[in-house]
């Protein structure tokens, strides 16, 4: 398997290489399998990590594939470079136009194992193209447009004489004034516009005569009386020089400028709940940019909002969610449904904090994706809050020690753990001498004490992997993993038992502690939960009998 070796090369290679970079390692010279491929390949192409170790064949459809092998069969038969053009559509419904280079990698006997693909984006160039044929196109159409341009167009066309008097009308005077273009023929055309715009309408219709295009907004009055909003276009016919007369052209935008009001009324609610909201606001393009942030990102994570805008989403996200992030966001946009999702996130000064995203894909009225709103929250305090609760359920109020219900959860993943890898395990099951008397005579607050120092000692004897816990009362378990040797078992009881042989003074008062121990020595995948603790409590009951301050082994 090819390796990038060095973090410093892999990071290079993942971020900091704005170009699509893929490596295939040559199978056979007739496989090609995926064995890396950098951040701006995965943005570009939907693909994760997913697909490393798989084949061509494996990723894409039989057409795909076929068309790509045997771009990499021209490397592995000539063992030299290849470009190719190519191109794809983005999970964003984007075409994306690249030219390909792939270059041989060699062993030490000049074969090629690998290969290198390069991938240049070259969208911008290739629409270049596109619009330069689609201009000269257009231009030779334009003459025939222009014959009907004036019956056909939806905008209404009058024409209309140096003296204002309306000569002629296209049928969209109908649609935009009410009135049958031919009853208002003879007729000034200004009394069809409304009072307080006549002023401007007349200087821009004496400006038209002067032979000077004039572009105004303005408001009519139709047939049935009512307001309709136009844009007024004055547009002077030139004839050897001089201005023969007018179109005026009037384009209804009253929907428009309502549509606008109401986009105007909600871009503004928006920023004032944005601008006064404790969450983060954040608004992305197609391409997971942040076009948008809300002032708050000063409060929640420290930094101004400028620091953000043009960057990625995921650019202060931890590096173990933003593969889940990008994932969520890809097909929150596919499936035009909101997404939630937990994870680390910057802070300026504070390091990562635990945030709630959740997002909402926006599309237009053709179901084309605009653009992703993005909300984030800081939860910090509520998953410590949570662990607090978490901790609080699996473990002693007084010890602090693992309790029965984490002891259990560890024992059954410890059996699970002998069943798949046959690693046997030690479960010891041990409780204070006469521990009774201590609390009888001197009362619950030493013996607490004594409970307390008793766990710290038991705990001082074992290693990382080791865990002690307290059942209840002077019960105490130890879960040794690794040890299924009663030599090593042995060896840790003794320990245990040199550990409690030293000193014991608790609020002035000297004691004599020890501990009797059964041990189940577990190697049978067979056995359950309840026989190893079974088995552990009548070793224990065997080493009371034998005196106490001693251990018994099964």
């Amino acid at each position: 398997m090819f390796e990038i070796k060095g973090d410093l090369l892999n990071s290079v290679l993942m971020e900091g290489i704005k170009e699509s970079v893929f490596i295939v390692k040559v199978i056979n010279d007739l496989e090609f399998v995926y064995v890396y491929m950098n951040r701006a390949a995965m943005e570009k192409t939907g693909l994760t990590r997913n697909v490393i170790g798989q084949s061509i064949q494996d990723v894409y459809t039989a057409e795909r594939a076929d068309f790509l092998i045997e771009q990499y069969k021209k490397v592995v038969i000539s063992l030299e470079s290849v470009t190719y053009e190519d191109s794809n559509t983005s999970l964003l419904g984007e075409m994306y136009y690249s030219e390909i280079t792939l270059s041989p990698l060699f062993d030490e006997s000049n074969k090629c194992t690998h290969i290198v693909a390069l991938v240049h984006d070259v969208t911008e160039k290739k629409w270049g193209e596109f619009e330069l044929k689609s201009y000269w196109d257009s231009l030779l159409e334009s003459k025939q447009r222009y014959r009907s341009l004036y019956e056909f167009n939806e905008d209404a066309i009058f024409s209309i004489n140096r003296n204002g008097e309306i000569i002629k009308g296209n049928a969209a005077v109908q649609d935009v004034t009410g009135y049958d273009a031919n009853s208002l023929i003879d007729s000034n055309f200004i009394s069809l516009v409304a009072v307080e715009h006549i002023n401007t309408t007349m200087d821009s219709f004496n400006r038209a005569v002067e032979g000077k295009n004039q572009h105004i907004n303005i408001a009519i009055t139709n047939k049935s009386g009512n307001r309709v909003e136009v844009i007024a276009k004055f547009t002077p016919t030139i004839v050897n020089g001089d201005v023969v007369g007018i179109y005026w052209i009037l384009k209804d935008v009253t929907e428009q400028l309502m549509i606008l009001k109401m986009y105007q009324e909600s871009e503004q609610r928006f920023r004032i709940i944005a601008e006064n909201s404790q969450d983060l606001i954040t608004m992305l393009d197609e391409k997971g940019k942040i076009i948008y942030v809300s002032p708050s990102y000063k409060t929640v994570l420290g930094f101004n909002k400028e620091e953000y805008l043009g960057k990625y989403f995921f650019h202060n996200i931890h590096l173990e969610h933003k593969d889940q992030l990008w994932e969520s966001v890809l097909l929150s946009i596919k499936s035009e449904k909101s997404w939630k999702l937990q994870v680390l996130n910057k802070h300026k000064t504070k390091g990562w904090i635990w945030c709630e995203l959740s997002g909402t894909p926006v599309f237009d009225s053709k179901s084309q994706f605009i653009h992703m709103v993005c909300v984030t929250r800081d939860i910090h305090l509520q998953k410590e809050y949570e662990m607090k609760l978490k901790h609080i359920a699996f473990h002693d109020s007084l010890t602090n020690l693992p309790n029965r219900r984490l002891f259990k959860e560890k024992l059954t993943h410890t059996l699970s753990e002998l069943r798949k890898n046959k690693k046997g395990f030690s479960v010891i099951i041990m409780d204070i001498d006469h521990f009774k008397s201590i609390n009888d005579e001197m009362g619950h607050d030493i013996g607490d004490e004594v409970l307390v120092e008793f766990s710290k000692r038991v705990s001082k004897c074992l290693q990382d992997d080791e865990m002690v816990s307290r059942l209840g009362g002077d019960e105490f378990t130890v879960l040794l993993p690794n040890r299924q040797s009663e030599n090593d078992v042995a060896a840790m009881a003794e320990e245990i038992r040199r550990t409690m042989d030293k000193p014991w003074n608790i609020h002035d008062h000297e004691f004599k502690i020890t501990t009797s121990m059964g041990i189940a020595i577990v190697s049978d995948k067979y056995t359950t939960e309840s026989s190893i603790l079974k088995t552990a409590d009548i070793a224990l009951y065997e080493a009371k009998r034998a005196g106490r301050n001693t251990y018994r082994i099964k």
